[in-house]
């Protein structure tokens, strides 16, 4: 399996593994949809995006999307790992894990103060990887959320 940062070339195929992610959390399918979305936080610089890569047959096996915050108390950057997710068909080898240590190096690299996520509190099987991979579950402070729509 191979880790690199996604590109413009990949964007296709991405949007079909992308598809994938957001029915998984209960979305109608809409690839031509995941495919602008994706293209405009490409061409935007607006979110770096690391893909699991099959070496034999270059298939996109998982993917994770990491998105900029910054941090007017600390007056740092960190990184919202937003998006996270591996084909069933390739699950329990290890590619979340190898998709966080990339993720974990990028924020690293690029001076980041650290990752944030946020999961279902369903999703156990997560949480557990989390847990391991040294995340820590936020109790200081509270997460609200206004809809506009």
């Amino acid at each position: 399996m191979k880790i690199r940062q996604a590109n413009y070339k990949d964007v296709s195929k991405l949007s079909e593994i992308f598809d994938a992610y957001r029915q998984f959390y209960g979305q109608t399918s809409d690839v031509a949809g995941a495919m602008r979305f994706l293209q405009d936080r490409m061409e935007h610089g607006q979110s770096v995006i690391f893909l699991a890569e099959d070496s034999k047959s270059e298939e996109i096996a998982g993917f994770t999307q990491l998105y900029p915050v910054f941090s007017s108390i600390s007056m740092q950057r960190s990184y919202l790992l937003n998006d996270l997710f591996v084909k069933k068909e390739f699950r329990k080898q290890g590619i979340a894990k190898q998709l966080i240590t990339e993720a974990k190096s990028f924020t690293k690299t690029n001076s980041g103060k650290g990752l944030e996520l946020s999961t279902s509190t369903h999703n156990k099987e997560a949480r557990a990887l989390y847990a391991k991979e040294a995340f820590v579950e936020e109790i200081e402070f509270l997460t609200y959320f206004w809809k506009s729509v």
